[in-house]
């Protein structure tokens, strides 16, 4: 064997040494992520379990119930409905899906769910807040962007809903809607715009009662 096909051999060894090392670490770190992830998936069923039960005797979805807050200048308490999508697939971050809301107002035996079921994912929600003073706000109403869980994706459509801080109250704004943009409040007039149908609509609704005053389509000029 010629010193040239010696080197050629050597480098062939090291090579195959390199590939096999190589294999190695990746058949560890895919391992490792396999521990984690069924260790993180077992920690949050034990959290559900141990926690407050929501669902029903149907539902097959581990849930629970997070981030209790108080809605901004009144003291009408709001959880979560929270389930993570990493149960499906892997991830390094288990981003959580909201699936409901819950009002608990003070003195009321029962507290009260936003949406019926869990079947939906609330792709985004909006606080329209009034400044009491130059500290203090207060929520009015709250619009949110109901999609369902079986098509979260962005380009996909759901309901948006306004509803007073208690949850009592909830107005059906309009269907087919992709995203909201803007919702705020001037005067005693609640002004929501959104994305419906590839338009854009602007909903204005009285702030004390949540009724509908009026509905407009804003034509957007296109680009020459």
């Amino acid at each position: 064997m010629g010193r040239s096909e010696k080197f050629f051999h050597f480098v062939g060894r090291i090579n195959a040494v390199l590939i096999l090392i190589a294999a190695g670490a990746i058949t560890f770190g895919v391992g490792l992520l396999l521990i984690q992830e069924f260790g993180s998936r077992a920690a949050r069923n034990r959290e559900a379990e141990a926690g407050i039960p929501v669902a029903g005797s149907n539902v097959k979805t581990n849930l629970q119930l997070s981030r209790v807050s108080m809605v901004q200048g009144t003291d009408i308490m709001r959880a979560d409905l929270q389930r993570y999508p990493g149960e499906a697939k892997f991830s390094s971050g288990y981003n959580s899906e909201t699936r409901n809301i819950l009002f608990i107002v003070p003195g009321e035996k029962t507290a009260r769910w936003l949406l019926p079921d869990n079947d939906h994912l609330i792709a985004k929600t909006s606080d329209i807040a009034e400044k009491k003073d130059r500290d203090a706000e207060r929520v009015i109403a709250t619009a949110v962007l109901v999609k369902s869980a079986a098509e979260p994706s962005e380009s996909a459509t759901g309901k948006l809903l306004l509803f007073d801080p208690s949850g009592k109250k909830v107005v059906e704004v309009s269907n087919n809607v992709r995203e909201i943009h803007l919702a705020s409040i001037s005067g005693n007039e609640l002004n929501i715009l959104y994305e419906r149908n590839r338009h854009l609509v602007q909903a204005t609704f009285d702030s004390q009662t949540i009724s509908k005053l009026r509905e407009i389509e804003v034509d957007v000029p296109q680009l020459k």
